[in-house]
């Protein structure tokens, strides 16, 4: 862990006090010998808020995030909020001056995700996107040996993702599922961090063609199902198939990803490596991720913790966040895209931000340090 004297102290807030939020205190947290300090936290609900703050040691409660970005001591924000209120915080930190990790799906829509992209583009601010499952060690071993060429051209490549875990025991959320406050179904929600890791791997999308249903969660607006076909830039097939509909309880049990290429391949399952092949004379590179902190089993897994220690060298080193907001927009526009074929009963091409993955592909932003 870095000594607090090799860096000027740094301010941190979270907007928004809900499920995720704990992941990104733990996170700060993490990062106090390195001078990171949680001074604020804002949620509409203060006793809510409060709970948060007084769990991880903010001495600031706000119930209006207007206020925290206000501050003077907060440099940097997560924004842990509903999808529908993703765009308007992000534009409010970027007025303030503030740097913002800004939960998935980046937006609403693909409109708004161009607007938030823009408003940090022409700063010195970094906007950043949570990919937790970027930050697991077998996944960036998979991402350095891709990008090395270990199994040549990549030709095909599938995920299959199975979970019931949506957000509340109850199924009672006032916002996931519903029309105007989601960015969507499964899609938008758990199956967005595995169509991620596929375009981490194999690249951005070309075209879409994608089928969509709700087969158990009738009480939802959005899917519940969903099966994607996807042209690849560089040529290469992929295929994304998910529901939440059946009883597995994580997001993990349920996934697989596979990786094929000319010269071999990759078996995911889990975040864990399964089974691979690479071509001759190949090394899989070695990834040390740092210990986890002592509450770690409150996390969903570390790679919120790894991701805010790579945003926050990303802020004081002036280089992109480690999972840059283009890649974000790229996701929507390939969501965008899959409703409009689901609807349209038709291929869609993906026309916005078709070369966002590029930005991300640097070895650095693949290795967090904490």
């Amino acid at each position: 862990m870095a000594s607090s004297s090799r860096h000027a102290r740094l301010g941190y807030g979270i907007i928004g006090c809900g499920w995720v939020s704990p992941s990104h205190a733990v996170g700060v947290r993490a990062l106090a010998g390195d001078g990171v300090r949680l001074v604020a936290v804002a949620d509409a609900d203060v006793t809510r808020a409060q709970e948060l703050a007084d769990q991880h040691g903010s001495p600031g409660v706000h119930d209006d995030y207007l206020e925290l970005l206000a501050r003077d001591d907060v440099e940097a924000v997560s924004i842990c909020l509903p999808d529908h209120l993703h765009r308007d915080a992000a534009l409010a930190a970027a007025e303030a001056g503030k740097h913002a990790l800004c939960e998935k799906p980046l937006a609403l829509d693909l409109a708004e995700a161009a607007e938030m992209v823009d408003a940090f583009e022409d700063g010195d601010l970094n906007l950043g996107m949570v990919m937790n499952h970027r930050f697991v060690a077998d996944n960036i071993r998979v991402h350095r040996a891709v990008r090395d060429g270990a199994i040549g051209r990549i030709l095909m490549a599938a995920a299959v993702h199975s979970s019931a875990l949506t957000g509340n025991d109850d199924y009672s959320s006032p916002w996931r599922g519903r029309r105007g406050r989601a960015a969507g179904g499964i899609l938008a929600t758990q199956a967005i961090h595995f169509l991620d890791l596929l375009l981490w791997f194999a690249g951005p999308v070309a075209a879409v063609k994608a089928w969509t249903r709700t087969l158990v969660r009738t009480e939802l607006d959005y899917e519940d199902t969903a099966a994607l076909a996807l042209t690849l830039r560089s040529g290469g097939l992929a295929t994304l198939v998910t529901t939440n509909g059946t009883p597995i309880m994580d997001d993990l049990s349920g996934t697989r990803i596979e990786l094929h290429g000319t010269e071999g391949y990759f078996v995911l399952e889990g975040d864990e490596l399964r089974d691979h092949a690479v071509k001759e004379g190949y090394r899989l590179p070695d990834v040390e991720l740092p210990p986890p902190p002592e509450d770690a089993d409150r996390l969903f897994g570390l790679g919120h913790v790894y991701e805010i220690a790579e945003f926050v060298r990303s802020i004081r080193e002036g280089t992109p966040p480690p999972v840059p907001a283009v890649d974000g927009a790229h996701l929507m526009a390939v969501l965008s895209a899959a409703y409009s074929s689901a609807h349209e009963d038709r291929e869609s091409p993906v026309l916005e931000f078709a070369d966002a993955y590029s930005a991300s592909t640097a070895p650095r932003r693949t290795e967090a340090r904490v």
